[in-house]
């Protein structure tokens, strides 16, 4: 799965004192601001599973595996695509008559060429591996990009909003005295995943992915100093 390396929910820049003591006659004013940006997915993400149930765990892991490699040399013969491989699990399903065991393996992709991502993936589903996620996000750096012109924008509204307060009141702006920044990660929407049989994935044709613009926000609060003019 996609790596968030950035920070997660929120990162907090608190309570970074800026110099000067506030004097008696100063005012301080509590402010937040928001800065969005609207950017258009650049990388595509797919999580796929190669499954397999048979009569003992021995059968079942080998299925599994020989499958595994298989997906792992188409994937590796593309270019421009990240390949790593995710949990693998082995459980008794002692529901079925006769009980069996299952073995899966997850398979990750991520790539910035979408049309090249989704022909491996159609080749892979027509090899029996099963979509479990597919979604479009912001490669790393377009994300690491957004950020600072969103930093940007909220940091020029918080001081638009401080001098515009600060001129409403007979005052002027002096500095922050504190400053706290939020980042806040891209929420992307949940795919609607539908199960699909090995028939049904070896007739079907590769899958399609539209992405669209996700919106990258920082959010800003500071305690302004005001003082007279």
């Amino acid at each position: 799965m996609r790596r968030h390396l950035l920070p997660a929910a929120a990162l907090a820049l608190a309570a970074i004192a800026l110099p000067g003591a506030a004097r008696a006659e100063d005012t301080k004013l509590s402010l937040t601001e928001g800065g969005a940006v609207m950017v258009h997915p650049d990388e595509l993400e797919a999580v796929l599973r190669a499954e397999a149930a048979a009569p003992t765990a021995a059968q079942a892991q080998r299925e599994v595996n020989t499958a595994m490699a298989a997906a792992l040399a188409a994937a590796k013969a593309a270019n421009g695509i990240t390949t790593s491989t995710g949990g693998y699990s082995v459980y008794r399903d002692g529901s079925a008559k006769p009980e069996r065991w299952v073995a899966s393996q997850t398979l990750n992709l991520t790539g910035k060429d979408g049309s090249a991502l989704l022909s491996l993936v159609g080749t892979l589903q027509q090899k029996g591996l099963a979509m479990s996620d597919l979604h479009w996000q912001l490669a790393e750096d377009t994300e690491a990009k957004a950020r600072d012109e969103a930093l940007k924008k909220a940091l020029t509204a918080l001081r638009a909003r401080a001098d515009e307060v600060a001129g409403l009141i007979g005052l002027t702006f002096v500095r922050y005295q504190n400053l706290r920044v939020d980042m806040q990660n891209p929420v992307r929407p949940m795919p609607r995943m539908m199960a699909m049989t090995a028939s049904m994935a070896a007739a079907a044709p590769p899958p399609s992915a539209e992405g669209q613009d996700v919106p990258v926000r920082v959010v800003v609060s500071a305690e302004a100093v005001l003082a007279p003019k």
